[in-house]
């Protein structure tokens, strides 16, 4: 069944540069008879002509004041841009299946899209305390009930839930019993930072620079994301070659990751790296338009399962090669010795040894940023903002499975287990085989 246009609500925080906005840009472009409004948090604005933003929902009261917006509104459907810690604090969380059965009163179609979903399998080394050190006193059984409070009813009462990689939904079936027939696979969506680049700002990045080149860290700082061995395998490669620098541009989401932060930036000070790592706190979207634009690579050496990660989708906009580790989501995404080189977690060694490879192989380093501009160009947002119309046409036809929806037109990456020699014929070297 095809409409002509949907009313929907977004229920969702959509500062620039999130996905939502970026989601509803896409809408803009390639849908535009479509009526959407973002329900965000009350006191959030935007100016832009494509977005509709609507202050709505306090942390305190709302599945209430959400129910009584989408009363006035009167949508087809909502869409529940559903995300860990979204409505504040951890204990907020537990009025989120409340949201859902209001929604349901109102026999609006529900789909959810789950971002950065947190599974069971990631509490098993006691690394509470990493992904969420607030949390860090209260036993890991506990964790796991909140867990199945946060994502369960969440996807039992959507009509259909979205997910960005294909191991989620295995996951979600596996640890949460959600059927996966009602789960759809839609990549995260690539491209560019919504607004670029000044020319006093590029002009000011450039001077930065220099004529050195460039690898770049993107992205909060927080335990999980694995900067002290970005930090050890930089110290070591720039004493190599001199004529690189390291860019770690991003803050800290919460006031719990201060701490952190602060390490790290003492670390880059005791290791004497001051001129040759730059941090910058958090970045506005010119800025990092700019430092995309002219990095030569990203690097992102997680060391913890996460949702997604923009900040791979955002280098794959722009063409630039990705080392990271090879686990979630980033084997999902990149094809190690195609688009980057993937390494084992918590290795500072395949990282330093990832960064002199693509610093020396011109012809590796060409290939790479050729086939990674190849991606962008079947997942940008005008595309994903399609793929995501489908799937609520679906819903308000009644086909509440996912096969019984409209085909994702997307490339299914499956896990990639070859080593970087048995594509390109190089090997991994300073630790363990990169997978």
């Amino acid at each position: 069944m095809r409409f002509e246009f949907l009313k929907l609500v977004m229920v969702s925080r959509a500062p620039v540069g999130s996905y939502t906005s970026k989601l509803v840009k896409g809408f803009s472009l390639a849908l535009p008879n479509d009526e959407v409004k973002v329900l965000g948090r009350k006191g959030e604005t935007r100016n832009e002509r494509y977005i509709t933003m609507i202050g709505t929902w306090t942390s305190n009261l709302f599945p209430f004041q959400i129910f009584r917006q989408v009363c006035r509104d009167k949508p087809e459907v909502v869409h529940v841009q559903h995300e860990f810690g979204m409505f504040g604090k951890p204990a907020t969380m537990s009025m989120v299946p409340l949201l859902y059965l209001f929604l349901r009163l109102l026999r609006v179609k529900i789909v959810s899209t789950i971002h950065s979903t947190i599974f069971p399998d990631s509490l098993s080394d006691g690394s509470v305390g990493e992904l969420l050190p607030i949390a860090s006193w209260i036993p890991t059984i506990v964790v796991e009930v909140g867990l199945h409070l946060v994502y369960g009813p969440a996807c039992r009462l959507s009509n259909l839930v979205i997910v960005h990689q294909q191991s989620q939904k295995k996951k979600l079936q596996r640890y949460y019993r959600i059927n996966a027939d009602k789960v759809a696979f839609i990549p995260h969506g690539v491209g560019r930072t919504e607004y670029a680049a000044s020319e006093d700002s590029l002009s000011r990045w450039k001077s930065t620079i220099r004529n050195r080149r460039v690898a770049l860290y993107f992205g909060y700082l927080s335990p999980r994301k694995g900067i002290d061995y970005l930090l050890d395998a930089f110290e070591k490669f720039s004493t190599k070659e001199p004529q690189w620098m390291l860019i770690v541009a991003g803050g800290f989401s919460k006031d719990y990751f201060r701490p952190y932060f602060e390490r790290i930036k003492e670390s880059i000070s005791t290791k004497n790296l001051k001129d040759r790592i730059l941090m910058t706190g958090f970045l506005p979207e010119g800025d990092a338009d700019a430092v995309f634009r002219l990095c030569d690579l990203v690097v992102l050496p997680y060391t913890h399962v996460v949702g997604n990660a923009s900040a791979c989708n955002l280098a794959m906009g722009y063409g630039k090669p990705i080392i990271a580790t090879n686990i979630s989501p980033f084997p999902e995404e990149i094809v190690s010795g195609r688009d980057g080189i993937l390494c084992f977690p918590e290795d500072a060694g395949q990282i330093l040894a990832a960064m002199e490879k693509l610093a020396n192989d011109t012809q590796l380093y060409a290939d790479m940023c050729r086939n990674v501009q190849a991606i962008c160009t079947s997942r940008d947002w005008d595309a994903i903002a399609r793929c995501t119309h489908r799937l609520y046409e679906s819903a308000i036809a009644g086909n509440n499975t996912v096969s019984d929806s409209a085909h994702m037109d997307f490339e299914t990456r499956e896990m990639c287990t070859l080593p970087p020699e048995k594509l390109y014929g190089f090997r991994i070297v300073g630790g363990s085989e990169c997978a």
